[in-house]
């Protein structure tokens, strides 16, 4: 029985930093989407991408930036309610899900995760080292109809890039929340 809980935990998180990995992420965010339908909750993704990681690895070498990886989860994990899932997507990116969470407060809450990364001590062996993020975010309206979680991706991936494309270190919106598809 402990073999088999120790074989769930290796599939469904990341090696790295613990998170839920890319696989099971999706699918808890498909139940969460379908949960949200069913009871008329809003839900919101929010993508979030580490500005000039490769700096970090070229600088300080690969082992700075795992610290790093694993101290932006903890510092993800930390900021958000229990109900919310914090997944790794690879490399040095992250998702959130947020669960019965309006547009509005779906943004205010990108916002406070990219204050606390960009003012957390990352790596205690570099303690003036700062990393920033750039976050997009993208809502569901449960009251429109089904969500198709890979179009809410698509949507929050897109305000990522805008966020990027706009100087990083900022939080950007998909322009409408996902309606029915």
């Amino acid at each position: 029985m402990v073999r088999q809980a120790e074989l769930h935990y290796l599939a469904t998180r990341d090696s790295l930093t613990g998170l839920y990995n890319r696989a099971e992420f999706i699918n808890l965010a498909k139940g969460e989407l379908a949960r949200a339908l069913r009871h008329g909750f809003d839900t919101a993704i929010v993508v979030i991408d580490l500005d000039h990681f490769k700096v970090v690895n070229d600088t300080l070498g690969h082992p700075a930036g795992d610290r790093v990886l694993r101290a932006v989860g903890t510092v993800l994990g930390r900021e958000l309610r229990a109900s919310d899932v914090v997944g790794r997507l690879g490399g040095e990116e992250f998702i959130v899900l947020l669960p019965q969470t309006p547009p509005a407060l779906a943004r205010s809450v990108a916002e406070k995760l990219r204050v606390c990364v960009a003012d957390a001590t990352l790596d205690a062996e570099t303690p003036s080292l700062r990393v920033t993020a750039s976050f997009g975010v993208a809502s569901a309206r449960a009251d429109a109809g089904p969500v198709d979680f890979e179009a809410l991706y698509q949507r929050a991936d897109a305000a990522l890039y805008r966020a990027k494309a706009e100087g990083r270190n900022r939080v950007c919106e998909a322009n409408d929340p996902v309606a029915a598809t």
